[in-house]
């Protein structure tokens, strides 16, 4: 369903953020990316969405390599994708609802069934779409914000879910409420890649932390359902 053959990607000559990726992903697998912060799992999420072109290597989805097909076959790949991540945020001044169901506007549903769509999405991330969905999205709370984001990448009922930092910073009831909804669509056979901060545990001296203990990255584990394959990156590497 998704590859990354040999990926690197650099920013400049100097900075490194991603080498020697090779991740192989098969149709309905749910895969979690853990790691720390700048350890290259925004990155990765965004060269497996075409956000971005790696700097060598191949990113591959249904076998099409990315880089080599034409921009209008990019766009039709993407519509079978949900994505969610920080390059491709909420637009702030339009309204949650046109946020939502814009994502199926451009994947040519028509208006009316684009709203139907983006009401039905919103209610299942927990949202009530009559409440909220005339608010601006400048104005959610980051909470709600990640829940619009999630209804969003979900509208098109997609094949393969993008998922970065689905989680971060949110309570944990919020937080297995949204694991479950993806879940769910893993269930009936949708690939999901998300990425999640690995945790960290304090240092005497008062360092904000270390990557995480074996016991922490257990518990990390635990946050998502046991179909999911944890995957470690550290330093833009995937770790054994």
């Amino acid at each position: 369903m998704l590859s990354a053959e040999g990926v690197e990607k650099r920013y400049g000559p100097l900075r490194m953020a991603l080498q020697g990726i090779d991740l192989p992903v098969r149709r309905g697998e749910f895969v979690v990316i853990v790691g720390p912060g700048s350890s290259g799992k925004s990155v990765l999420l965004r060269l497996l969405a075409g956000l971005e072109a790696p700097s060598a290597g191949v990113v591959r989805i249904a076998g099409e390599d990315l880089a080599a097909i034409g921009p209008l076959a990019r766009a039709h790949l993407r519509r079978s994708l949900g994505v969610m991540s920080a390059a491709a945020p909420l637009l702030g001044r339009y309204s949650v609802l046109d946020n939502v169901a814009f994502a199926a506007w451009v994947a040519d549903v028509d208006a009316d069934e684009g709203l139907r769509r983006a009401r039905a999405a919103l209610e299942l991330v927990g949202l009530d779409a009559n409440r909220l969905g005339a608010i601006r999205c400048a104005d959610l709370a980051s909470g709600e914000a990640r829940r619009v984001a999630l209804a969003r990448a979900l509208v098109n009922r997609p094949a393969l879910l993008l998922l970065d930092d689905l989680i971060e910073d949110l309570d944990a009831p919020v937080a297995a409420q949204l694991v479950g909804v993806v879940d769910r669509f893993a269930g009936a056979g949708v690939t999901v890649v998300a990425s999640t901060r690995a945790p960290t545990h304090p240092r005497p001296d008062g360092d904000p932390g270390t990557e995480a203990t074996s016991a922490s990255m257990e518990r990390t584990a635990e946050t998502w359902p046991a179909r999911a394959r944890i995957v470690r990156l550290r330093e833009g590497r995937l770790a054994p």
